[in-house]
Order: C-alpha cells, then sequence, then structure tokens
C-alpha cells in the first residue's frame, strides 16, 4: 500500500472516528435536554407530559408507558385532589399489586433488556398499538422500595439488548426515580396545606380556590353550581357538656355523612369551627335542596354515641344557594362571593327560624332577595 492509500485509510479512520463523536454528543446533549426538562418541571401535567410526549424525537424510541403501584388508589386520589387526572393519560398504568414488577425484575434493581415477552412484558405495553420486537425496563425507586417502571418499546429487535447500554439507562433510572420522588412528596405537601387536619375533608383555602374555578366553568359551560353552608346545632353546647375531645370526634362524624352523601367530584370543606360548605358541580336548585335535606336528616334520624358511649342529639342547619347557567357577569369574583353570601344568609335564616332545617336562598325579582324556608323543626 502505498504512502498516500495510507495517508487516505488514516483519513478515512479520522473522519469516521469524528462523525462518531459528534453523533455522541448529540445524543448526549438530547439527554441532557431531556433531563432538565424532568428536574426542572413545575407540575404533574408538565412532568409526565415530557417523560411521555418528548422521546421521540430524542431517542427515536417507538413505544414508551410508567407503570405506578397504587394498590390503595393514595397517588391517584392525591394527584385527582389537586386536579390531575393521571388516569386519562393511556401511558400511564396503575397497579394494585407490586407482583407484575417483581416478576420481571425480581430481586434485581437493573434495568431489564431483551426480547418482548408477552408473559412478562405485556402488562407495560398494553392494548391498541402493536407489541415491542425489544423492551428496556427501567426501575422506579422510591426510598429503597421499587414503586414502579419506566417502559420503552423499539419495533427493532436488535435495539435492547441484554448488555447494551445499561449504563446510560441505569441513569436515565436514577433520574426518573428521584423526579417521581420529589413529584410525590411536593404534591403530598401541598395536598396537606389544602386539607383540614381535624376531619379530613378540604379547608377554606381550598374551597375558595376551587369557588373561583367552578363559578368560571358555571358561565364557560352552561352548568349550574350549587353551594351548601352546614352547621352544627348548638355545638357550644356539646362541647360544654361533653368536653371538646367529643366536640371533635362530632365534627369529624358530620364531615364523614356529608362526604357519603354527596359525590367524589363535588367539593366539601370545613370552612371555620363548626361550619362546612359544599359545592355541588353541575346542580340545579332542586338538586342542591334534595342533597342538603338527605343531609340533615341523615344527621338528625341516627343516635350518635361518643367514645365513652353518652349519647349526643345531634343536628344541623343548611343553608342552600345556586348560581344558575345565564349571562356572563361583569366580575367572576362578585358571582363567586355572591354564591356564598346567599348560602350564608340562607344558614342564618335556618338558624333563626328554629334550627335544623334546610334553607334555600331564592333571588325574586320583584320583592328582592328573599329566603324559602323548607325541611323539619327540631
Amino acid at each position: 500500500m502505498s504512502m498516500l492509500d495510507k495517508v487516505d485509510e488514516l483519513h478515512g479512520q479520522f473522519e469516521s472516528l469524528l462523525e462518531h463523536a459528534q453523533h455522541n454528543e448529540t445524543a448526549l446533549k438530547k439527554f441532557r435536554d431531556f433531563e432538565i426538562a424532568l428536574l426542572f418541571s413545575d407540575n404533574p401535567a408538565e412532568f409526565f407530559n415530557s417523560l411521555l410526549k418528548n422521546y421521540h424525537q430524542a431517542f427515536a424510541w417507538d413505544q414508551v408507558t410508567v407503570t405506578l403501584v397504587d394498590a390503595n388508589f393514595d397517588i391517584r386520589r392525591l394527584f385527582s385532589h389537586l386536579g390531575n387526572d393521571l388516569e386519562s393519560n393511556p401511558d400511564i398504568l396503575f397497579l394494585d399489586s407490586p407482583a407484575p414488577l417483581k416478576k420481571v425484575y425480581r430481586d434485581c434493581t437493573t434495568p431489564v433488556l431483551g426480547p418482548f415477552d408477552p408473559e412478562e412484558h405485556e402488562t407495560f405495553f398494553p392494548g391498541g398499538s402493536a407489541a415491542p420486537a425489544s423492551v428496556a425496563l427501567l426501575p422506579i425507586i422510591r426510598r429503597h422500595v421499587l414503586i414502579g417502571s419506566f417502559n420503552i418499546g423499539s419495533m427493532n429487535a436488535d435495539r435492547f439488548q441484554a448488555q447494551g447500554g445499561k449504563d446510560f439507562l441505569q441513569h436515565l433510572a436514577a433520574i426518573i426515580s428521584v423526579c417521581i420522588d420529589n413529584l410525590l412528596t411536593k404534591e403530598y405537601l401541598k395536598y396537606l396545606g389544602l386539607v383540614d387536619n381535624l376531619t379530613g375533608v378540604n379547608n377554606r383555602r381550598y374551597f375558595e380556590q376551587r369557588l373561583q374555578e367552578e363559578t368560571a366553568r358555571v358561565f364557560r359551560t352552561n352548568a349550574p353550581l350549587s353551594c351548601l353552608f352546614v352547621d352544627v346545632d348548638h355545638f357550644k353546647k356539646i362541647n360544654d357538656e361533653h368536653g371538646h375531645q367529643s366536640g371533635d370526634q362530632v365534627l369529624r362524624h358530620v364531615a364523614q355523612v356529608i362526604r357519603e352523601q354527596v359525590r367524589s367530584i363535588d367539593i366539601v370543606a370545613r370552612y371555620g369551627g363548626e361550619e362546612f360548605t359544599v359545592l355541588l358541580l353541575q346542580a340545579a336548585a332542586a338538586r342542591a335542596q334534595e342533597i342538603a335535606e338527605r343531609i340533615r336528616s341523615t344527621l338528625a334520624e341516627t343516635t350518635y354515641y361518643t367514645d365513652d358511649g353518652r349519647r349526643i342529639a345531634l343536628s344541623v342547619s343548611i343553608g342552600v344557594n345556586t348560581l344558575p347557567p345565564g349571562e356572563t357577569p361583569a366580575n367572576l369574583s362578585a358571582a363567586a362571593k355572591g354564591l356564598v353570601e346567599g348560602a350564608d344568609q340562607a344558614l342564618y335564616a335556618a338558624k333563626n327560624s328554629g334550627r335544623n332545617r334546610t334553607v334555600s336562598y331564592s333571588r325574586q325579582p320583584k320583592t328582592g332577595d328573599k329566603p324559602l324556608i323548607t325541611g323539619k323543626k327540631e
């Protein structure tokens, strides 16, 4: 081989190495961008969008899902409470048991790569799309416990091989695990800030936040919104005669009864002291009145005993107000405030007219706003 041929050969090798290095640099930059997007996501929607939607362009993966163990529905309830519906995303899968994960990972916490096995992998790539030819499953670890899996599928049978690229995927698994741990911790702390510690229902801060959102929805979707104000009758007397611990038990019981009588989409909150508020979504006046009466009668007709066996005569007064769909107000905040104030006025009318009753607030075009009294006396 002539000197010129050797030079050409070396030049070709150099060009090949340079091209390979440039390719690696491009791939590394894409991974860094992907990593940064995950680490700096502000909310669950942004995080899962980065995790599940941006991979095509970055890595040319064909399928991606994430699987989370949620045996007690805690994760879904947490995110749903804060307005994030994870179940509507088909790429986020929930397991009632960690068994499918343990079957795949066994005692290892390293990525699993290889050909697609329907018996072991179908759980991670369900329905609709064609099964991948090869897969990479990345364990999601939270506080030393396997809680999920990040699942990558490729239609190329040679893309993921048992010993190929595990270092990169192990690093990616660690990043995803840290992000999900941070996300769950942050959302749980946020949740604690919106829940009443004593009764477990929402607090006033959460109620007022959702009140604005749901009032705006009334005029966007043309659906009604109703508000209930519920007040425990003679609560001071209960505290004085039975003690504050018994009073706390009563509040927990009332909160539980209210939750049992409304839908999961409705918003129940402790407004303060012995007062509770309820937002009944898409509920017109007649329906709201019916629910209020059901809450009142359930509490009044059930004998309640404290933990030490003492009987407490328990009843509530309830004010009802409805924001009907119609013309858009100039000020949504004023409309929201008016909904609550109307329910509050109706509550005072219920208490002033004998307690243990429901009062509906009715707008009379000629005589002005006037509460209509319904329900039963004590």
